[in-house]
Order: C-alpha cells, then structure tokens, then sequence
C-alpha cells in the first residue's frame, strides 16, 4: 500500500486541463457539496514531475477543493491535500485507501441509511460504488466483538465480510475465536460451510 502525503492545493496540477461547463460542472458541483459535508474520503493520486505533482486520479476532486478554497469554505482537515504517489505509468489508483477510519466510513453510510437515504443515493453522495455501499451495510449484522475488531482494523473488510454471513452473533464469535484475526476470507467462509449453517442474504436491516 502506498504511503499518504500532503501538500497545499498549489502544488498540483493536471495535464490538458477542462473547462468547467455542462456535465463537467454539475459533476464538480456535487463533488464539492460532498467534500464540504464528509470530507476528502480517498486521497489524490499523482505522479511527480519537476517538483509538482501530477494529478492521476482525482481530478475533479482538485477542482471541488479549488473551488471551496475559493469560496472560503475549504474545511481545515484540507489546507494540506492527501495525496499518493505512484510512478508515472503505474496502476495503482484502485488500490487507494480510504482517508476514513472504519469506523467512521461504516457510521457515515449507516447514518445516511437510517435517514432514509437509498443506496444509490448514499453512493451518489459519497462518491462511492453501490456493491460498496451494500457491503458496508451488511456489516450491522456483526456481533460487537467481531465489529470491534473491524473498527480496530484488527480484521479487514473481506474478513469482516464473512464473518457476517453467520446468521447470529454467537456463532460469529465462535468463529472468530477459532480462527483468530489473521484468517483470510475463504478460510472464514470454508470455516462456516464445514460447521455451520450459512444464513440467508442480507436484507439491509440495520441493527438497532
């Protein structure tokens, strides 16, 4: 995983920059009302070139960031942009992680749904997949011990993902205890096929 960095908005720039106009706008415009009210949630992925930063990835992110610089609305968290650096040429724009802690990404989307917020529109809002969205809310079917875990980043999402496949906390536990944190997924998932019963798909109902 790369290393996170920060640096004021300045020192970016993008090749062959746009206009803001049409689509482009209405893109950047909802970008900006979502950065203004969640924050940055994945960083700016650049290359280097000359002592700037090029930007990859993220390109409507920086002009969402401009644009509230310029408005004075800039949270403080983003005086200092997040960035990763990749090697000019290399893939790593979905490997990125999330500039919110586990905790704080799953209250977030949990929050917006118990607002009545639909999964589109959650996803909409907070630039990320719907797939995303959906698995992050399956997670409210986690005991406490497991979900702690998770919050921790004692266990990663995939793990915490199989865990919740077990239809009561009980279960989950035993689970967990068995294989201890360092189980990968499909040892989790083989783990419940041999002695247990899977639940059925999740419904999205959150727990209380």
């Amino acid at each position: 995983m790369s290393h996170i960095e920060t640096s004021p908005v300045d020192m970016f720039i993008t090749l062959r920059p746009r206009l803001l106009g049409g689509r482009l706008l209405q893109d950047v415009k909802a970008m900006q009302a979502s950065i203004a009210r969640f924050g940055l949630l994945s960083p700016i992925v650049v290359s280097r070139a000359n002592d700037r930063l090029v930007v990859v990835d993220g390109r409507k992110r920086l002009a969402a960031i401009r644009r509230l610089s310029f408005l004075g609305r800039l949270p403080r968290s983003l005086v200092n942009i997040p960035y990763v650096e990749v090697q000019a040429g290399q893939n790593e724009v979905r490997q990125t992680p999330s500039l919110m802690s586990n905790r704080e990404l799953y209250n977030t989307v949990t929050d917006m749904y118990r607002e009545h917020r639909d999964v589109d529109l959650i996803a909409t809002e907070l630039f990320l997949p719907r797939g995303c969205v959906r698995q992050i809310l399956t997670l409210s079917c986690l005991s406490k011990r497991v979900r702690r875990a998770f919050f921790d980043k004692v266990i990663g999402f995939t793990q915490a993902r199989a865990f919740a496949t077990l239809p009561d906390h009980k279960a989950q536990d035993k689970a967990f205890m068995a294989l201890g944190p360092f189980a990968e997924e499909a040892e989790i998932l083989d783990y419940i096929q041999a002695g247990s019963k899977m639940a059925p798909a999740a419904n999205l109902s959150l727990a209380a």
